[in-house]
């Protein structure tokens, strides 16, 4: 489909990714799932596809200036070439003729019935000039990023950017940096894979991530917990009751390179309304403190065993309430039949006041109904021992790490703890707390990389901010 693009367009080789890109995207959007009546797209989303946007690939298109100071006779627009769908907004893709580059911009006007320019941008043309003006590279260099829209979960994956080299190139025309890791290609497709399903921008208010499906997607997931693990139900609005307010958190999960590999919505209770002895009692829950995870560390290294890690899903989930605790229903996510109903809380909720200790209750139960034993100084650290074996676990709140001497207990912890609890990440121990760690057989090197260029970039902000301020400008958003 994509050579068949190319061709009746009669544009370059050189843009095979973007024919294939807007052949991927044309498909899901118009092509009927075998065995069924409906679009990849529809069977995704549960609506019809609107495809009044999409365009012919090779036509003529016309780009408004909108990124540049222009005189007053200078001309508003540049003639282009319409090559497909942007994949973080509702702009398009064109070739513009005058800068030679591939560029993202909402303002375009595309002539389908024109397709004249496509031949004129023949294989031994470069799409970025060799030695272009600097000024000129200011304003071609921005992405149209103002309008954020609904992102399509099907759209065609991410091509990863290459950099190709001629010999006959000096070092100082090589954009980039040489020194740079390269990555094999199962890396490329592990990185792109996360990319596709991920939205890199997080929302400030649920209004705003509403109109993201992969948001909406990450707070459906929220909800659907609660439904697994019989969080709550529905009740008419108590009289003479107190009846707390709910709220919903997004929060992007990093790896240890800062690279986004999950949108996390958290729907949370505004703990503030709670009135104590009514709606709690005892809210102190044991939490572990960083100089156990360096103990723990430093005796994985001396007993040569490797430490892994898990992540409980929604642990607060799994907490059993004492007390009768109302709360209002989601944003966005309210009953039709019964708006006016709030929720009876049958398990603990993140931001209640009591929910750590309920959670901690639970999960310390469960360990020491296993046989682990829990430590006389860190209520948080477990320990079993089999003949020679030793088997360690340390909870800090939701994320768990462990190891033992033995690998068939390292499989028995696991069996325990997913069988009673939902895990949505278990390997061996990376990235914790800041720290990033990498085990191997002479040793575990511990670093802060992420860390230090977290408090780096926010410095430097603040710094700039200030710099700012004290020369009389003020920040536009």
């Amino acid at each position: 489909m994509g050579r068949v693009i190319l061709t009746s367009a009669k544009i370059a080789k050189k843009f095979w990714a973007e024919a294939i890109s807007t052949a991927c995207y044309t498909a899901n959007h118009v092509y009927l799932r075998p065995g069924t009546t409906s679009t990849p797209y529809e069977l995704w989303k549960g609506r019809k596809p609107n495809i009044k946007h999409m365009r012919v690939f090779g036509s003529v298109c016309y780009i408004y200036r909108d990124r540049e100071n222009l005189a007053k006779f200078d001309t508003r627009s540049d003639a282009g070439i319409f090559l497909g769908y942007s994949l973080t907004s509702r702009a398009y893709r064109v070739f513009n003729k005058r800068t030679c580059t591939v560029m993202e911009s909402i303002n375009v006007v595309v002539n389908d019935t024109d397709m004249s320019f496509g031949s004129c941008a023949d294989d031994d043309e470069d799409i970025i000039p060799a030695a272009p003006r600097q000024e000129e590279k200011d304003k071609v260099a921005n992405i149209n990023d103002e309008v954020h829209a609904e992102e399509d979960m099907f759209s065609p994956p991410l091509r990863p950017g290459a950099r190709q080299v001629q010999k006959d190139h000096t070092p100082s025309d090589i954009i980039g940096d040489l020194n740079d890791q390269r990555k094999t290609r199962s890396q490329v497709v592990a990185e792109v894979t996360h990319l596709c399903y991920v939205s890199k921008l997080e929302p400030k208010n649920s209004k705003e991530a509403l109109l993201d499906c992969d948001w909406i997607m990450a707070m459906q997931e929220e909800l659907d917990q609660f439904t697994r693990n019989d969080v709550w139900y529905l009740v008419p609005r108590p009289k003479d009751l107190n009846v707390i307010g709910t709220k919903w958190v997004f929060n992007n999960k990093t790896d240890e390179n800062g690279v986004i590999t999950r949108n996390k919505a958290r729907l949370v209770a505004q703990g503030y309304a709670q009135v104590e002895g009514l709606d709690f009692d005892e809210t102190f829950a044991p939490v572990a403190r960083l100089e156990s995870v360096r103990l723990l560390l430093a005796i994985a290294c001396h007993m040569r065993f490797k430490l892994h890690q898990m992540d409980v899903k929604s642990a607060f989930l799994n907490g059993v309430l004492q007390e009768e605790v109302y709360v209002e229903q989601p944003v966005g996510f309210k009953d039709p039949y019964n708006p006016d109903h709030v929720y009876c809380l049958r398990k603990a909720l993140y931001g209640l006041k009591q929910a750590p200790r309920a959670w901690y209750d639970q999960l310390s139960s469960h360990l020491l109904n296993k046989g682990y034993v829990r430590g006389a100084v860190d209520k948080t650290l477990f320990v079993k021992k089999t003949n020679k074996d030793l088997s360690v676990a340390q909870v800090y709140v939701e994320d768990i790490v462990f190891g033992s001497t033995s690998e068939f207990l390292v499989k028995e912890f696991t069996e325990v703890m997913s069988r009673e609890f939902e895990m949505s990440m278990c390997g061996e121990l990376s990235y914790f707390l800041g720290l990033q760690v990498k085990q191997q057989d002479h040793g575990i090197f511990i670093s802060q990389t992420k860390y230090a260029n977290d408090l780096v970039k926010k410095v430097w902000y603040e710094f700039c901010q200030t710099n700012k301020e004290s020369h009389g400008y003020t920040q536009q958003n």
